[in-house]
């Protein structure tokens, strides 16, 4: 499947806390996302190697164990997804279809000269298997939210802030802020990823000029993401990295809401999360 990310950042990391609170702890153990993100960062060596016309073949083939070793570790956690509720099964069910091409791919590079189309696929291979992990990870953390007290606006913001170190195509959001800002209780380190999801839907449906307004009309406080409109160009920029959207990225996205008491509305071009005020 073709991929929507291209970036060349380094290795992308679960979002960064919102509020100053720790980050919250997904109950799969850390070291089963440890090896997932270390199983990607050498799927995306491999497609680095296999461009670089200076490293020789031999030496790539000396790294397919290792690959491998990673490629059935990918394998097995998505395995163990699959007989969970429907939009993590739905993950997990792609995400090991993709897992099982990229063992296949690893096959043919004992046999195949072909470094370009090798290294396409290994990269688009990486995008796909990526946004599953990701799209696992936050399904898992929704289950357990821990709610606090958050600016909508600061929401927006540091969503924009904690992708900045991840990997993706890297989009220009214009920001329509709210003044002053609503106060929502929620866990602000789900929110920021399920935004990121609702752009990253908004983009794939063609939307080049994307705006992100923040309307508090109390009891409920919207992040709406839609086209810009021409009254919006004087408006600042978030600069925003966004996964390649996969097919259960829409399914997961309206699970993780539901997880979390948020009312997610996707339509073509164009996505809101509605989340209530804090009490008092």
């Amino acid at each position: 499947m073709p991929s929507e990310s291209n970036g060349n950042k380094p290795d992308s990391q679960e979002p960064g806390p919102v509020s100053g609170q720790d980050a919250r702890t997904s109950a799969r153990a850390p070291s089963a996302w440890g090896a997932a993100r270390d199983a990607l960062a050498s799927v995306r060596n491999l497609d680095a190697l296999l461009r670089s016309s200076t490293v020789p073949y031999a030496t790539i083939r000396e790294l397919l164990p290792e690959l491998r070793a990673g490629a059935d570790g990918l394998r097995d956690m998505f395995d163990r997804s699959r007989m969970a509720e429907p939009a993590t099964a739905s993950v997990a069910e792609y995400g090991l279809g993709r897992a099982e091409d990229l063992a296949a791919l690893l096959g043919m590079i004992d046999g195949s000269n072909d470094r370009e189309e090798l290294a396409r696929s290994a990269r688009a291979l990486a995008d796909d298997l990526e946004a599953s992990t990701a799209l696992l990870a936050l399904l898992e953390r929704a289950a357990a939210p821990g709610l606090t007290e958050v600016g909508v606006d600061l929401v927006a913001t540091e969503t924009a802030r904690a992708s900045s170190g991840a990997r993706g195509r890297e989009l220009s959001v214009r920001f329509d802020q709210a003044d002053p800002d609503c106060i929502v209780a929620t866990d602000p380190n789900v929110v920021g990823p399920l935004l990121a999801l609702v752009v990253t839907c908004v983009a794939s449906a063609g939307v080049a000029d994307i705006v992100l307004r923040v309307q508090c009309t109390p009891p409920t406080a919207r992040l709406v993401v839609e086209p810009a409109a021409p009254g919006d160009a004087g408006l600042p920029a978030l600069r925003m990295r966004v996964m390649s959207r996969i097919p259960p990225t829409e399914q997961a996205a309206r699970r993780v809401a539901e997880r979390i008491g948020a009312t997610l509305e996707l339509v073509a071009g164009r996505g809101s999360i509605a989340l209530a005020y804090a009490a008092g």
